[in-house]
């Protein structure tokens, strides 16, 4: 009787422990966030390996749910106070629980949007796509270096593919497996339509995610000095669309009997910052949105207006291409990338008659 008097003493002793350190936890990433956005991001995050050590005695559906908990109030931490303060985390899916009830597979939702020349607006801009759809491009390609600069301001984003299922932040650093590989892609096929493209594969939001953009933008000003002729600026991304209950959403659709992720244009504006030209990187992108209407006809998504400008001032051929999501495999993203990429040669074909 005593010995189990004593066990329950111990046990209620490690479970104020455990909540008055979850407690200092909260409190120390709370004060953080004043002071760094990423700092206090990592530093909830490394709690976890010291959480999971206390305890150690769970298991089964019992620890599963610990994860899934400390998964969910980790999110919501985030989100609550870093949520669209900057274009770092503007287009940003968060830390997203790849973990659901049952063990470690990935729950996924397929959806397919077809939705035309219509544009999902998040300004207050009133813009109608048909009206530049006559309208001739401010540049042309020639054949003197490259002509199109591939980035990726967002360079670990990668996709569900079972050998990597864990990272939970849909984040890899290889190459290989992450968007750089739709970026290598699409770079082929512009060289096989005779279009030079450089590939730029810096990665700008590792080890530090916060800043990325900024990075980007000196990766993309080096390499304009460089490359002189360099007349359109890629930065291609993957989306990440996740529901509450963990459920990845895969937006697919069928291209000559290919599973192929669906891509959308992302076109800044001045709302936030000075960014003059905006209108001509819309126009490339009403342009190259019809082409794929009339090539793939259910390859793209809405164009995205937004109001922040994500380095499209640079040139009057930038965008951002978001090739799939997080629920896309990477071999459905690649056939994605490279479609993009050849109804964006054939626009800059047409363009250069």
């Amino acid at each position: 009787m005593l010995r189990r008097i004593k066990m329950i003493v111990i046990t209620k002793n490690k479970l104020y422990s455990i909540i008055a350190f979850f407690i200092i936890i909260i409190l120390s990433c709370v004060s953080l966030a004043f002071i760094s956005k990423e700092k206090s991001i990592t530093a909830f995050s490394d709690y976890k390996p010291i959480l999971d050590s206390q305890l150690s005695g769970l298991s089964g559906e019992n620890k599963r749910d610990f994860d899934r908990k400390f998964a969910d109030l980790h999110k919501k931490i985030v989100e609550y106070f870093f949520m669209f303060t900057d274009e770092d985390f503007a287009e940003q899916d968060y830390f997203n629980d790849e973990e659901t009830l049952k063990g470690d597979m990935i729950k996924s939702e397929v959806k397919k949007v077809v939705k035309g020349l219509e544009i999902s607006n998040a300004t207050d801009i009133s813009i109608n796509p048909n009206d530049y759809l006559e309208q001739k491009l401010s540049f042309s390609i020639d054949k003197q270096g490259p002509q199109i600069l591939i980035i990726h301001t967002h360079t670990t984003e990668s996709y569900s593919e079972e050998s990597y299922l864990r990272n939970s932040s849909d984040r890899n650093l290889d190459e290989t497996k992450n968007i750089v590989a739709v970026g290598e892609v699409m770079t082929e096929i512009f060289k096989k339509n005779g279009i030079e493209a450089y590939h730029d594969k810096t990665v700008h939001d590792y080890p530090s995610y916060n800043g990325a953009y900024q990075r980007a933008a000196t990766t993309i000003r080096n390499d304009l000095e460089a490359y002189h002729g360099i007349k359109v600026v890629l930065d291609v991304h993957r989306d990440g669309i996740t529901k509450e209950d963990g459920t990845k959403v895969k937006l697919l659709t069928q291209i000559n009997g290919k599973n192929t992720a669906q891509v959308m244009l992302v076109v800044g504006t001045n709302t936030n910052l000075p960014h003059d030209r905006w209108q001509e990187n819309f126009k490339f992108a009403v342009k190259i949105q019809e082409k794929a209407i009339e090539t793939y006809p259910t390859l793209m998504r809405q164009i995205n207006l937004r109001k922040e400008r994500f380095n499209e001032q640079m040139t009057t051929g930038s965008l951002i291409v978001e090739v799939g999501t997080n629920g896309n495999t990477l071999d459905e993203a690649l056939e994605g990338g490279r479609d993009i990429a050849e109804v964006i040669s054939a626009v800059l074909k047409e363009s250069a008659k």
